[in-house]
């Protein structure tokens, strides 16, 4: 069956007319393309596509867990900076301080940082020794994060956890307080940051198309969300897939708002150990819908297929329209062809005579040519030699471009030094400049001592017998100062003298660059001039041996030619046998043209 319907269409096929064929040979060649590199393009992009979601979604989280990472770090830096306040640590400036001038201190801090709620120092008992402004705290001591200090006498971040009092996740912040004089362990510093001021850090990596979830390992809990439905839950299966895996995950929304449903790309980073502080065990999420982002991929689908439907409409318009010109061509070539075919029958009977002409001019060229071979071999011999000639002071040049460009290699490396040698010397101005300013700072230092140890001297005289001692210490101080002062002095003289020096040095460099950029450019302009004479000598031994190989190559066709004239003599008589089948031949022409007029219409 499926070769009967086979002949059948080819029989069909065949009846069909020149013109329709061409049309739809050119419809398949103009949509079949366009279909092909449309649907080609598509599946490429959408690679493409996908890639780059999942790349941008993964740099996400990490930028998310990052940002976390480094204002936790600023917090953990700050409870180390609060516990080792004098005011605490030391235990005799503690003995004087008030608990009203330790609270005052604490709220100056709180205001200052912006990030905190509350501020506390603890004795070992877990007693409040100093808070901020607020409800007065109780006893800490059966709280985690203040055991684990005890325990460890180390920097502790506590996992989130509601606020008895706000009811909202916080994170505490605890430090050891530790005797400046022994380093043992006196309490325990405490601060409070309530989770909107994470979220204030990293609020701008959310959008109505992207979210971020944090979690805590610990409690396998999101304390964190930038959509609210999500904080307090646990871990789901998806989430916990993109965290061990570390790649992105398809994961379907199952919150209760807006978002509700939707299919999301859902990427996980942890955040990173950083120095001097204990690792977090937090993980950032970052899920982008998976519908926005692909949507710039379906409006190319839509463009691709609307496109190629215009540029197939396009195509069958054209197709039809050529179609019917290469028919009209056709039509009138078969006419020419007809026309042609009478001129060309009686153009043959006189080639005949031009024929028996031709064998007759032979013999007389064939006695020419071999005049001019003896000659071709002359001219081939004199350009041969001319070739040697030039070919050797091409070498000559070659060597003098060679050794030019030497001696530009050698200066141009000699300016780098000199540069180097000119940088190095800026650098120790600026380095000489530093200590000018740095020995300033050590001359106020000195005349601030000064007046400290004469205002302690003034507050010992006062003091009485008390005060003798702390008088002898003061006036050791003033001393001290006096003499770092002149030493700053000296310092200040020696950088004057070593900067006189460097600019003299810079004024000599300078000039020894300048010497060797016009030795540069003189070397430069020798270079040039050398590979214009190369190029000159080059020129002259190409075209001597091209002159030579023309030579040589005529000598060999005029050889050929005397074969030539002689095969032409004999082929004159061939000819004319063959005018006659010519003949013959364009009367066929004619009927093949008819038919093919016939065949287009």
């Amino acid at each position: 069956m499926l070769s009967t319907f086979k002949t059948n269409f080819q029989d069909k096929f065949n009846n069909v007319s020149f013109k329709t064929k061409a049309t739809l040979v050119a419809i398949a060649l103009g949509v079949a393309p366009i279909a092909t590199i449309g649907t080609l393009n598509y599946i490429q992009i959408s690679s493409i596509n996908q890639e780059q979601t999942t790349k941008a979604e993964s740099e996400r989280a990490v930028l998310v867990a990052d940002k976390l990472n480094r204002f936790v770090f600023e917090r953990n830096g700050d409870v180390a900076t609060l516990s080792s306040l004098p005011v605490f640590a030391d235990p005799q400036i503690a003995k004087i301080a008030t608990s009203q001038t330790r609270a005052a201190l604490l709220d100056r801090y709180m205001q200052s940082y912006g990030v905190y709620d509350s501020i506390a120092a603890f004795d070992l008992n877990g007693q409040p020794i100093a808070q901020t402004k607020g409800s007065p705290l109780g006893n800490h001591l059966d709280r985690a994060y203040f055991k684990e200090v005890l325990k460890t006498g180390k920097t502790v971040i506590s996992s989130p956890e509601l606020s008895k009092s706000t009811g909202k996740y916080v994170i505490h912040f605890a430090a050891p307080i530790k005797d400046l004089a022994t380093g043992s362990l006196i309490g325990v510093m405490r601060t409070r940051a309530p989770i909107d001021r994470l979220e204030s850090v990293i609020k701008s990596f959310a959008t109505s198309s992207q979210d971020y979830h944090i979690l805590d390992r610990q409690t396998g809990k999101i304390f964190l969300s930038s959509n609210s439905d999500y904080t307090g839950k646990a871990e789901d299966p998806d989430l916990a897939k993109a965290r061990t895996s570390k790649e992105v995950v398809r994961h379907q929304n199952d919150s209760n708002g807006s978002r509700a449903g939707r299919a999301e790309l859902v990427a996980a980073a942890p955040l990173e150990k950083l120095e001097g502080m204990a690792e977090l065990p937090w993980t950032a999420f970052a899920a982008i819908d998976e519908t926005a982002a692909s949507a710039a991929l379906q409006r190319l689908l839509w463009t691709t297929l609307v496109g190629a439907g215009l540029m197939a409409g396009l195509t069958v318009g054209s197709a039809v329209l050529l179609g019917n010109r290469i028919s009209k061509f056709i039509g009138k070539l078969a006419d020419s062809i007809v026309s042609s075919s009478g001129a060309i029958v009686d153009t043959v009977e006189m080639q005949e005579v031009t024929v028996n002409m031709q064998a007759n001019s032979a013999i007389d060229t064939s006695t020419t040519v071999n005049e001019l071979g003896a000659i071709s071999f002359q001219s081939s011999a004199q350009a041969e030699a001319a070739a040697n000639g030039a070919r050797q002071a091409l070498s000559l040049a070659e060597d003098g471009t060679r050794s030019v460009q030497q001696t530009l290699q050698g200066m141009s490396g000699l300016r780098d030094k000199v540069d180097a040698i000119a940088n190095q010397i800026v650098n120790l101005s600026e380095q000489t400049g530093q200590i000018t300013i740095v020995s300033d700072l050590v001359a106020d230092l000195a005349s601030q001592t000064n007046m400290l140890a004469l205002n302690a001297a003034v507050e010992a005289a006062r003091a009485g017998e008390q005060g003798k001692g702390f008088s002898v210490v003061a006036d050791e101080i003033r001393k001290l100062a006096d003499q770092s002062k002149k030493s700053a002095d000296k310092i200040n003289l020696l950088a004057s003298d070593i900067q006189a020096a460097i600019n003299r040095t810079v004024m000599v460099t300078d000039e020894g660059s300048k010497t060797v950029l016009e030795g540069i450019d003189l070397a430069r302009s020798t270079a040039d001039t050398f590979a214009g004479v190369t190029d000159a000598v080059n020129n002259v031994f190409l075209n001597s041996q091209q002159i030579s190989t023309s030579a040589k190559q005529q000598a060999v066709s005029i050889q050929q030619v005397l074969t030539s004239m002689t095969n032409i003599s004999q082929g004159s008589q061939e000819s004319a046998i063959g005018m006659h089948q010519v003949k013959m031949t364009t009367r066929e022409l004619t009927q093949v043209a008819d038919e093919l007029k016939a065949a287009v219409v």
